[in-house]
């Protein structure tokens, strides 16, 4: 039989058949409804004298309408949805595929685990993941079927949890991923733990959420913040902020109405506020530029909730990054994803040959001055919080923890031995050598600066501390060195206040 003539339309559908996708993940691609495009392969099957899908790809490919084959892709395996407990907290979490690599994957603001399969968009995706790595996906707490009464997770929370969740799929190198605000843990995590981290993918990320002031540019104002929130609390239950997310899918009834029942099932508004009024508070920037693992940035240029100024100043920053800037104003990854899925498994399949990295990221306790001295009972505790290294000078001794948590409770108790047994104290953020945990570069001058004006029995939280823990229940004040404003004087240092025990 002579070739038919079809309609642009027709063609594009009869493409994406051959993709092997269903009606309805064919209807998300296009921005159209599932029963329009069961009315479209009613008239291919018409025009192509055939009574199926795969028939109506093998005519079309006999009559040269499409020039590659059928798709023998399967559905990929995946796991029951299972629970751990980290520090009391329930985390659920899933596996998907079989792949040669591990991959870590950190969704955004609010996911759910059961009800995201719903959406074809995410299965699509996961799926093509899931090919080429076991991917590992949880809820954050305080979101989807993990424990919600802990209310919104901090940044140390979720690194804290993820960690719990490699080790609980026996997974002991991983490639970590995060989109959106979950890339500022994404980062994190591979920065302190780069013995773990194969590699680094970030995807429409920033490093710094909301500003006060004109800079960054690529940084929300914070007003804009704050007005997002009164939305989200007028309107949750409804399809928040589609215009800024997926401005592609608005007019798509089936991904609006899922949208909506998506947010309800995994959040709620007061939790959701808490939640962005966290993350309007992160600021990494500081941290970027000692993180050593091979790095990709994907961001879309037209991203309407994170600029792709903020995915542009990521790479620069970065020592190890790729910037790969695709077309399109979604900022949810799952819409339109198969770019953005198929530049990750490009990067997870590409040799790594570099050198290993010589340096970690630690959160760092100095102590030193009267009463510094390492006696037995500031041995246990910090054997309690478990440091990863202890070096002791002549001008006192510092820890290194892989945990911002740890560090702060160990400050706190050591301070609680009150005067003339403690010397100052001092928590900041450094590079230690991985070979044995001793601080390198510049931060080890920044503490013992600081250190000269501490007071015995004194914490003083550096401003780059500070920043990773927003949105923790850490109490700081600000605290002025030399009669300066600690509030905008670029070397601003905190203190830390005196409920820091019940963190």
């Amino acid at each position: 039989m002579p070739a038919p003539e079809l309609k642009p339309r027709e063609r594009e559908i009869l493409g994406l058949l051959a993709e092997g996708r269903s009606a309805r993940e064919i209807g998300t691609r296009l921005g159209i409804a599932a029963e329009t495009v069961r009315w479209y392969l009613k008239q291919l099957y018409g025009k192509l004298a055939v009574g199926s899908r795969e028939e109506a790809v093998q005519r079309a490919l006999a009559l040269g309408l499409l020039s590659r084959p059928v798709s023998t892709a399967r559905p990929v395996e995946r796991s029951p949805i299972r629970y751990l407990s980290n520090d009391g907290v329930s985390i659920a979490y899933q596996v998907i595929g079989r792949g040669p690599v591990d991959l870590l994957f950190m969704a955004g603001f609010v996911s759910h685990l059961e009800i995201s399969w719903e959406e074809p968009g995410y299965t699509a995706f996961m799926e093509e993941l899931g090919r080429h790595a076991r991917v590992i996906v949880f809820d954050r707490r305080g979101v989807g079927l993990s424990d919600r009464a802990q209310g919104a997770s901090t940044i140390d929370d979720t690194i804290s949890d993820a960690r719990a969740v490699l080790r609980a799929v026996g997974s002991e190198r991983a490639f970590v991923s995060g989109t959106s605000e979950s890339g500022a843990a994404a980062i994190l995590l591979a920065s302190m733990h780069p013995e773990t981290v194969q590699g680094l993918i970030v995807i429409n990320t920033t490093a710094m959420p909301a500003r006060q002031g004109p800079e960054p540019e690529w940084s929300r104002p914070w007003e804009l913040f704050e007005q997002s929130i009164a939305g989200l609390k007028a309107t949750w239950g409804e399809p928040w902020a589609l215009e800024r997310l997926a401005p592609s899918v608005r007019g798509n009834p089936d991904f609006v109405s899922w949208w909506a029942r998506a947010l309800r099932a995994a959040s709620s508004p007061s939790s959701v506020e808490a939640i962005l009024r966290q993350t309007m508070r992160v600021d990494i920037r500081a941290i970027l530029p000692q993180v050593r693992t091979r790095t990709l940035v994907i961001h879309r240029t037209g991203d309407r909730t994170v600029s792709v100024g903020a995915g542009r100043f990521l790479a620069e920053r970065l020592p190890r990054a790729r910037l790969v800037e695709l077309p399109g104003d979604d900022h949810l990854y799952f819409v339109d994803a198969q770019p953005i899925a198929r530049e990750m498994t490009r990067f997870l399949a590409e040799p790594n040959d570099e050198p290993e990295i010589e340096t970690w990221v630690a959160i760092l306790l100095h102590m030193a001055g009267s009463g510094s001295a390492l006696d037995d009972e500031k041995r246990r505790i910090l054997d309690a919080q478990q440091p990863r290294a202890i070096h002791v000078s002549a001008h006192g001794w510092v820890a290194a923890f892989d945990a911002p948590g740890r560090a702060v409770r160990c400050a706190d108790r050591l301070r609680a031995l009150g005067r003339g047994r403690v010397g100052g104290i001092v928590l900041h953020v450094g590079a230690c050598r991985t070979s044995d945990g001793t601080p390198v570069g510049g931060s080890h001058e920044v503490a013992m600066r600081l250190l000269g004006s501490a007071i015995p029995g004194e914490v003083l939280v550096s401003g780059t501390l500070r920043d990773i823990l927003a949105g923790s229940p850490v109490p700081l004040v600000p605290r002025s060195l030399d009669g300066g404003d600690a509030f905008t004087a670029p070397a601003t240092v905190w203190a830390l206040g005196p409920s820091a025990r019940q963190a």
